[in-house]
């Protein structure tokens, strides 16, 4: 009973279950070879990078603002490394850390319009969405490009016995958990609870909003990384789609959009579960649609609308289940606390 009561409390328990559920309807649909590493190499490369947008998005939801340029960011990042790799013989090695730079310096302009112009992120990040996914369009006007076949391949391969892409995560995972051991880790869900009993116990709100915004940026150059090497080419459009899926991730996971509640282990479980649920709708119609007669000649109708249906299902649990949201991480007092507390 007190482990129960245990999950319940648990910010991430929508998340885990959805995917519990999803993990459980695969297996059902797809049989043993769900089971196989090359089964899993291939479900975390193709979903590194929303998971990894997922992550960042929930890092800004924690303040209690939302980012609305990730998937915009992640085209622009995809683009400058492949035009400067292409078209301007860079080596691969500066042209990526220059995207990653590039990523990184959108979620620092983000942080300055919402932390010291106090623009509402909804609108701020919505504009610098439009700019950015402009300047991906002046970069790169049209698809083209390619990846070195070492970078698709270390991508997509193994390292030390498990598919890179989870080291990839992990060690995002990692420094998440080293930044939350500090006080601006707990600063950050401090300003999502309680906005102004944080500013009254003396935190410095704009550059704690300034922090969660940078750190956001730079994990969604990574995404946008990871996407690149994922599609081995560039795309004006390509990150377009991840924008709105890494919020509906952080809901999936159990993330309250006002703040201060939830975790980036529940957004990971919800990027893990919209992933999943494409694999099970291709399963359920690949082996299944040939025994209802017509059914095939409308298949990607019937798919997409099913897909569609799940996740509305998993957003509606994930939005019903009970959750708390207080002032976590709050000094009692303005006591102590120094006009530099962040």
């Amino acid at each position: 009973m007190r482990l129960w009561r245990l999950l319940r409390s648990a910010p991430a328990l929508p998340g885990y279950l959805l995917l519990t559920g999803a993990i459980i309807i695969n297996i059902l649909v797809q049989g043993p070879d769900f089971f196989s590493m090359d089964n899993f190499n291939s479900i975390f490369s193709v979903n590194a990078p929303l998971i990894m947008a997922a992550i960042a998005q929930t890092v800004v939801v924690l303040t209690g603002e939302i980012d609305l340029s990730i998937g915009s960011n992640m085209t622009l990042v995809n683009t400058i490394a492949i035009l400067l790799a292409n078209q301007y013989h860079w080596p691969v090695g500066g042209s990526w850390l220059t995207a990653l730079l590039a990523g990184t310096l959108v979620g620092v302009l983000n942080g300055l319009i919402v932390a010291y112009l106090r623009i509402p992120s909804l609108l701020a990040t919505f504009s610098t969405m439009s700019v950015v996914s402009g300047l991906a369009l002046w970069v790169l006007p049209k698809p083209g490009g390619t990846v070195p076949s070492e970078v698709y391949s270390a991508y997509g391969g193994y390292l030390v016995g498990l598919p890179t892409t989870v080291w990839i995560i992990a060690t995002v995972v990692a420094l998440w958990a080293i930044i939350s051991k500090y006080p601006i880790g707990k600063y950050i869900r401090a300003v999502g609870g309680r906005e102004r009993s944080a500013y009254a116990s003396g935190i410095r709100i704009e550059r704690v909003k300034l922090f969660a915004h940078t750190f956001s940026g730079f994990v969604t150059g990574l995404a946008g990384l990871c996407l690149t090497a994922l599609m081995a080419s560039g795309d004006p459009k390509i990150g377009l789609p991840f924008g709105l899926n890494s919020i509906a991730a952080v809901i999936l996971g159990g993330t309250i959009l006002s703040g201060g509640w939830g975790g980036i282990g529940g957004s990971i479980a919800g990027a893990l579960f919209l992933g999943l649920v494409s694999n099970i709708v291709f399963f359920l119609f690949n082996n299944f649609a040939g025994l209802i007669p017509g059914i095939g000649n409308v298949s990607s109708f019937y798919q997409q609308l099913l897909s569609n249906l799940i996740v509305i299902f998993g957003l509606a649990s994930a939005v019903f289940t009970p959750r708390k949201k207080n002032g976590i991480g709050l000094p009692k007092t303005r006591e102590g606390m120094t006009k530099d507390a962040v």
